[in-house]
């Protein structure tokens, strides 16, 4: 009971903080985003520099742009650029949710510096570097219940009915969003 006491109020902090509308040709459609509780998406990280540098890089407030009712920064106006052009090419799967944890029917923070990867042209995040290795040991399976699992998952985030993990559960992994590189 005390479970699922936390999870509700867990999905339902979520939801008072992340939905979005954006009207579509299907009309209104509530987006879950992964971000900040000040609306930034990717905390703060460039989609478009996972696939133009190879690795994460923080973006900058200079060069932002709304998406799905959530601010992203980019590290150049020509990141910026790139997504606002298609978005849908850049933006991660599953809404920057934990590709792994949808892949199994539940919703979980990720590591946005080391648990991404791209496979057919799309970034995909996860939990952790070894949730990703996991992930990648069994890429064709987990994809294919990733892309099954990902209605339901969002439309549980909508509802508050969906487990969801968050990195704060698990102090002792000493993830902090959002989250920073490290000092070179």
């Amino acid at each position: 009971m005390k479970k699922l006491l936390l999870t509700s109020l867990c999905a339902l902090s979520l939801m008072l903080g992340s939905p979005q509308a954006e009207a579509g040709s299907e009309g209104l459609t509530s987006h879950i985003v992964n971000s900040t509780s000040r609306g930034i998406a990717m905390d703060g990280f460039d989609p478009v520099a996972y696939f133009t540098a190879g690795s994460a890089t923080k973006g900058d407030q200079a060069f932002r742009h709304a998406y799905k009712g959530r601010t992203w920064l980019f590290a150049s106006a020509e990141n910026r650029d790139s997504f606002a052009a298609a978005p849908e090419k850049y933006a991660p799967q599953n809404n920057g949710w934990c590709a792994w944890a949808v892949a199994h029917g539940y919703a979980a923070e990720t590591d946005f510096i080391n648990g991404w990867f791209i496979s057919d042209d799309k970034l995909y995040v996860t939990w952790s570097a070894e949730v990703k290795d996991r992930f990648l040991q069994d890429k064709a399976n987990l994809l294919a219940q990733n892309q099954a699992n990902w209605s339901t998952v969002h439309a549980g985030l909508q509802e508050g009915s969906v487990k969801f993990v968050s990195h704060s559960q698990r102090p002792n992994l000493g993830f902090q969003h959002p989250q920073q590189l490290p000092d070179s």
